[in-house]
C-alpha cells in the first residue's frame, strides 16, 4: 500500500448559489494525479482533532478529504438555521469538489448525527459526483425519528 504525505488547504472558501461562502479544510495527497474525495460537513467544528486525524488517515490511503463547516457555523459565512440549507449547500459543495483539479469526480460522504443528516439531504439533489453516502446515528425522518420519536 502506498502512503501519502498531506497537503492542507485550510479555510478554502466554497461559494454557494446565494453568494455565501462556506469554509472547507481540504487535505490532499502530495502526489500527482486525481483522487476520490471523502466529504464531511459538520456544525460541530471542522477543526477538531478527531476529524483532522480522520482526514489525515484518509489521505494516507489515497483520498482527498474535505472537512466543511456548515452555513453559519465556525469559519463559514451565513446564518445557521438547522436542517434548512443542507440539501443545496451539500450539492453546491459536491459540484465545487467535482470541478477541482485534484478530484477524480467521485465523492463519498461520511459523518454521524447532524453529519448524517447532511448526507441524506444533499443526496436528494442528485450531484453526478456523489457516488456513496455513509450516514451514521441519524434517522431518515426528522419528524418521527428525532423531533417526536414514537409520538412523544
Amino acid at each position: 500500500m502506498t502512503y501519502y504525505n498531506v497537503t492542507m488547504k485550510l479555510n478554502e472558501k466554497v461559494p454557494m448559489r446565494d453568494g455565501v461562502n462556506l469554509s472547507a479544510d481540504v487535505y490532499i495527497p502530495q502526489a500527482t494525479g486525481t483522487f476520490p474525495t471523502v466529504l464531511m460537513r459538520t456544525p460541530y467544528d471542522n477543526n477538531v482533532d478527531r476529524l483532522i486525524d480522520k482526514a489525515i488517515s484518509l489521505v494516507n490511503q489515497g483520498y482527498v478529504c474535505v472537512l466543511q463547516d456548515v452555513r453559519g457555523r465556525h469559519d463559514s459565512d451565513g446564518d445557521y438555521y438547522p436542517f434548512i440549507n443542507e440539501a443545496e449547500d451539500g450539492y453546491d459543495t459536491q459540484e465545487w469538489i467535482g470541478n477541482q483539479a485534484w478530484s477524480n469526480g467521485k465523492i463519498g460522504m461520511s459523518g454521524s448525527s447532524y453529519g448524517g443528516w447532511v448526507q441524506w439531504q444533499s443526496a436528494l439533489k442528485g450531484s453526478k459526483y456523489l457516488t456513496c453516502i455513509a450516514p451514521q446515528v441519524m434517522c431518515g425522518d426528522l419528524y418521527s425519528g428525532l423531533v417526536y420519536p414514537g409520538g412523544a
